[in-house]
């Protein structure tokens, strides 16, 4: 069985400027992995038996090609970065079209593991849209997975509980974040993954039209944005706890 697990990295700070077209300026941010991403690898590792291979792909700024070495020292087998200027900028659908091209390139895998969403777009809709271009079942917001003769087994969490799915692979589920406990790379194994190459993709390599590409690409646009504190809550502000407490349990019977 071949796993393919989407990863991206993502600024770690909250303090990220903009440019004139409202992309986020990477430059010179510290970055990191994606957390639910970073949950996605481990669950590929998890389910991987022996003759199984799990394959990360990302993408992004070249810069990153040092660092995505330390997934090769977390297990996966292999690691590709599809890294273009020309793909900056892109949406959510943008984004899916280049990942799906590169899945294409790669060769489609049995099963597709993402995290649910990205911390810095926070929404969540690349994933059905790849499953949506390669014409594959997805179960997005997964706590556990199981696979037996073919059929993943994809335990969801909802407002009001837990979902049992089953379905046929191929597949992509998209995994909830600090869903699965962490490996840490073993210091052998980061100087294994040193003598590793991480395989670099560029848009031409994948044939994406230049229309197709980062912002013309992209369905959406950013027309305007502004930054506002939100402010804090008004109400009547209570300090004796004895007291707080007979108001809560009174509007609750109320």
């Amino acid at each position: 069985m071949n796993i393919l697990v989407c990863l991206k990295t993502v600024p770690a700070t909250t303090e990220v400027a903009v440019d004139g077209s409202f992309r986020l300026c990477r430059d010179g941010v510290k970055l990191q992995y994606n957390i639910a991403d970073e949950a996605a690898l481990e669950h590929a590792l998890e389910l991987r038996s022996s003759g199984d291979t799990v394959t990360v792909l990302t993408m992004g700024p070249k810069k990153v090609e040092g660092s995505l070495q330390e997934l090769l020292a977390r297990g996966a087998d292999r690691v590709v970065l599809l890294s273009d200027p020309t793909l900056g900028g892109a949406d959510t659908y943008a984004t899916a079209l280049a990942l799906t091209a590169a899945i294409d390139h790669i060769g489609k895998p049995d099963l597709i593991i993402c995290g649910r969403r990205a911390l810095d777009g926070e929404t969540g809709q690349v994933p059905p849209m790849v499953s949506a271009m390669l014409d594959i079942p997805c179960i997005t917001d997964c706590e556990s997975l199981e696979i037996d003769e073919g059929i993943l087994t994809a335990c969801r969490t909802l407002e009001k509980g837990v979902a049992t799915l089953q379905t046929p692979l191929p597949a992509l589920v998209s995994m909830r974040e600090y869903s699965a406990i962490l490996r840490l790379p073993s210091l052998m194994s980061l100087r294994r993954a040193k003598d590793k190459n991480v395989e670099i993709l560029t848009a031409d390599d994948l044939a994406i039209p230049p229309e197709l590409r980062g912002l013309p690409g992209s369905k959406t646009k950013v027309t305007a944005m502004t930054a506002k504190f939100p402010g804090l809550r008004k109400g009547a502000k209570e300090t004796d706890l004895g007291k707080f407490a007979k108001t809560v349990a009174g509007e609750v019977a109320g």
